[in-house]
């Protein structure tokens, strides 16, 4: 990636790579001016960036998008700090309980033109991979502030997401939330019955990759 022609390209003063773990995608975190912007080229970014002018009208906040290509993206920063970052010990079941309220809200939504990818009932808006660095939460307030990664939004089952942010909070990644008994709670939070087959089911599919129909 040529961070001195990113720059230019978008009026920047500075260009840093973003480490995004396992996503295969190229993330640039852009200064420009008083803005923090973000540039992400890769495959599925163009789904990404349709689910995310889409998602801007609704009340779910999210980046927005301010430029786009065949395969990439310009948009602006979200607010607030995600979920997987360290958080003082008391205000973790404060954060846990916006990160069930998030999927609450995204479930609230009464309608979506995209599907899920992953098999099931298309009931509620999902995200389809809610996890901790995808839920954002403002440190002030320790409410819900966005969610971003969302090529694989659409209308699924609702253990979609139960299951992935269980996954997330259990799989020893994010131990300052306790483990598997805040997956639980998360769950329990989020409305779902932690005890459900569903979660194991679509833990699997996400950890295969196998579920698109």
């Amino acid at each position: 990636m040529d961070l001195a022609a990113l720059t230019d390209r978008f009026g920047a003063t500075r260009a840093e790579p973003v480490d995004l773990g396992w996503s295969g995608a190229t993330v640039v975190r852009l200064e420009r001016a008083a803005e923090t912007l973000y540039y992400k080229a890769g495959a599925g970014v163009a789904e990404e960036a349709e689910r995310l002018s889409w998602l801007a009208g609704t009340e779910i906040p999210c980046p927005r998008v301010l430029d786009r290509g065949d395969d990439w993206m310009l948009t602006t920063q979200l607010h607030g700090r995600d979920a997987s970052q360290t958080w003082p010990a008391a205000e973790r079941p404060a954060v846990l309980a916006a990160v069930a309220d998030g999927v609450r809200r995204l479930r609230g939504l009464t309608e979506c033109p995209f599907d899920s990818p992953f098999p099931g009932p298309r009931e509620v808006v999902t995200h389809g991979d809610y996890c901790a660095p995808n839920v954002f939460i403002d440190p002030e307030t320790l409410r819900f502030s966005g969610i971003l990664d969302l090529s694989r939004l659409g209308l699924g089952d609702r253990y979609v997401d139960f299951a992935l942010m269980h996954k997330s909070l259990s799989n020893g990644l994010n131990p300052q939330y306790g483990g598997p008994p805040a997956a639980r709670e998360f769950v329990v939070l989020a409305g779902g019955d932690p005890d459900d087959p569903r979660i194991q089911h679509y833990t699997d599919l996400d950890d295969t990759g196998n579920y698109t129909p």
